[in-house]
């Protein structure tokens, strides 16, 4: 019991909050945030027209601009959605973690302290 007790308030809990910081790494590099920035205004899925054409005139010029003008926009709103439900995700999962890793010391607690109360007649 005291090898428990010493790992629960020591290694393991250093060891629980270790994972959990490392949850969030996952979910960054996940969502590759410093990737969807850096290629923010990108084609979506690297679509976009070609642009040499030998009988093409204004109008195919036109046509291209305004293919890789919709591309981009594509491109931009799909990397906001995700940045958003990213960044929600890790806000999310970063709250849980912290109220975790306070609760943490109180875990082992909990049952005999669930015991008494139901013997107290406390009732939710």
């Amino acid at each position: 019991m005291i090898d428990f007790v010493s790992w629960w308030y020591s290694r393991g809990w250093s060891y629980f909050a270790h994972t959990l910081v490392e949850k969030l790494r996952n979910i960054a590099d996940f969502f590759s945030f410093s990737v969807l920035i850096r290629t923010f205004f990108a084609p979506f899925h690297q679509i976009s027209t070609v642009e040499d054409d030998p009988y093409g005139g204004p109008m195919h010029y036109l046509s291209v601009f305004f293919d890789k003008l919709l591309s981009r926009t594509i491109g931009a709103i799909v990397r906001l959605f995700i940045m958003i439900f990213g960044i929600i995700a890790f806000i999310l999962d970063a709250i849980l973690s912290l109220i975790l890793v306070i609760i943490w010391p109180a875990l082992p607690i909990l049952p005999a302290a669930c015991v008494v109360l139901c013997i107290m007649g406390v009732t939710l």
